[in-house]
């Protein structure tokens, strides 16, 4: 799995983004809004100590959704002093295990230990700019605040977390369709889990905070929507909205894959198979309030152009009789986004 992950790890020398997933063991219901308000604390610290970016998010009840921009590690860290590396654990100075390692390095500052200082220093630098040590720490920091709270020990999540890479913003480009339709995604989950009847309603995702004033999530879904840094959110908040507020048909109560009972919008389960079968493709403001596979298994997603280009760097990892990278996305009028896994069987539930 770790050999996987950094096969589909992006292009170096620029910023990369993902959608990431994990779950709690067995999918079981842990999270309440206690533990969910805990986890958006942490998730907001160890972001900021990390140097990436949460475009989107959402957390639920027994998983949680992240859309991530991780810079690139070496153009961001280029000019580095050891000295920065040991003040960037005050951002954590909260945590006893970096209080424990403050302390250490008072200590070696007065013996004038060097060697240690060093070391220290790298232990830091490997922690930032990271996607894999970001989600390790997170989860890892959840599970003791959790288990802490519950009188509890053991593992909390099922393995490791699921990731996809997508496509991000060109130069002069007007914002990245992936980056758009998987950040609604990521904030219609309380829609589909019937958890609220408008996602403004949910507190624990990121257009809820947005709409609410938050400045890093406004900031984080106009980059998701516009592809630019310095966009104002009212410029930007009706195109997003469009694509939260579309709806098909209301659905009686059923239950979700995630173990909710729910009232979603959208077409039933006896429609959509209907659609399927027939050879037509949902809406995609339908489809993205349905569960989509890609979003988690299709391992890279962009434009025709994009996931070629992953293909061709990492042709060694294919077989020769495979010709080029991007696949369609069935099940939905998904425009000209393609995905890197060609997923056949329930893409869209």
């Amino acid at each position: 799995m770790r050999k996987t992950r950094e096969f589909l790890l992006g292009p170096e020398g620029q910023s990369n983004y993902y959608h990431v997933v994990s779950r709690t063991a067995g999918r079981v219901i842990l999270f309440g809004d206690d533990e969910k308000e805990a986890f958006r604390v942490l998730m907001l610290r160890q972001l900021k100590f990390s140097g990436l970016r949460a475009l989107a998010w959402c957390f639920m009840g027994n998983h949680f959704h992240l859309l991530l921009e991780v810079p690139d590690k070496e153009a961001a860290l280029r000019n580095w002093s050891r000295e920065d590396y040991l003040n960037r654990l005050k951002m954590l100075k909260g945590e006893w295990s970096t209080k424990l390692v403050m302390a250490e390095v008072e200590r070696c500052q007065e013996m004038g230990a060097e060697s240690v200082l060093d070391e220290i220093a790298a232990g830091v630098k490997e922690r930032l700019f990271d996607l894999s040590m970001f989600m390790k720490e997170l989860k890892m920091k959840m599970t003791l605040v959790y288990n802490k709270k519950h009188g509890r020990d053991g593992t909390l999540w099922q393995g490791r977390f699921r990731s996809v890479l997508l496509e991000g913003a060109g130069e002069g480009d007007d914002g990245s369709e992936a980056l758009r339709i998987v950040a609604a995604y990521i904030d219609l989950n309380p829609i589909r889990a019937g958890l609220a009847q408008v996602p403004e309603g949910y507190r624990w995702c990121s257009y809820a905070a947005a709409a609410a004033g938050n400045r890093e999530a406004r900031q984080g879904l106009t980059f998701a929507v516009t592809g630019r840094q310095r966009v104002a959110w009212r410029t930007v908040e009706a195109e997003y909205r469009c694509l939260l507020y579309v709806k098909g048909e209301e659905v009686g109560a059923e239950v979700s894959v995630d173990g909710y009972e729910k009232g979603k919008g959208g077409f039933s389960q006896a429609e959509i198979a209907e659609v399927l079968e027939t050879g037509g493709r949902l809406p995609m403001a339908v489809a993205l309030r349905c569960r989509v596979r890609y979003f988690s298994d299709g391992a890279v997603m962009g434009s025709q152009q994009f996931v070629d280009e992953f293909f061709e760097d990492k042709r060694e990892g294919f077989g020769v009789k495979r010709k080029d990278g991007g696949r369609r996305m069935r099940g939905a009028q998904w425009g000209e986004l393609r995905v890197l896994r060609d997923l056949r069987k329930d893409v869209v539930s």
